[in-house]
């Protein structure tokens, strides 16, 4: 397991600095960022930190921990309110952040802390597994119906990453 933190001031400048700083030190993991994971990372980690410079305007922590072929990517802010998710119009120029974070990440979320809040997403860094023979069918609502072990399946690396985001 990899980890790294950091402070961030809560300007463009700095949130642009921090996306970079989090791009080198995946790269000192040795970790393999073609071209389309390369833009995933620096999209979603842009969208954690301006959400929170922009809503939050205080000091930010910036965080990442790679276990296997898992990435979480953490911005601690000193606001207890959660992000909220808008729909942006068509000619709007800011909104479609969480949207965006929800499409490129496995997981993501944010939860409170004694000093603020945690916004946190999770990146694959390699392809997904194939399908299993215990994965629901596609296509017959009936997901909802089917026990917890065979709708959500976690990796050793998962779990590792889960128990970091309940400390």
């Amino acid at each position: 397991m990899h980890h790294a933190s950091f402070h961030v001031a809560p300007t463009p400048q700095a949130v642009h600095a921090a996306r970079h700083r989090i791009m080198d030190t995946v790269r000192t993991w040795n970790v393999h960022l073609d071209e389309h994971l390369r833009h995933r990372l620096e999209l979603v980690a842009s969208e954690l930190l301006t959400n929170a410079a922009l809503h939050v305007r205080s000091r930010l922590t910036a965080a990442i921990t790679l276990e296997n072929d898992l990435l979480l990517i953490e911005v601690h802010d000193a606001s207890p309110t959660p992000p909220q998710p808008r729909t942006a119009g068509p000619y709007d120029v800011s909104g479609r952040g969480l949207t965006l974070v929800d499409a490129l990440c496995l997981v993501h979320g944010s939860e409170p802390t004694t000093s603020g809040k945690r916004c946190w997403a999770i990146l694959a860094l390699c392809s997904p597994l194939p399908a299993s023979d215990t994965d629901p069918p596609e296509g017959n609502g009936a997901a909802d119906d089917l026990p917890d072990a065979v709708r959500w399946s976690i990796t050793p690396a998962g779990a590792c990453l889960l128990e970091q985001l309940r400390r």
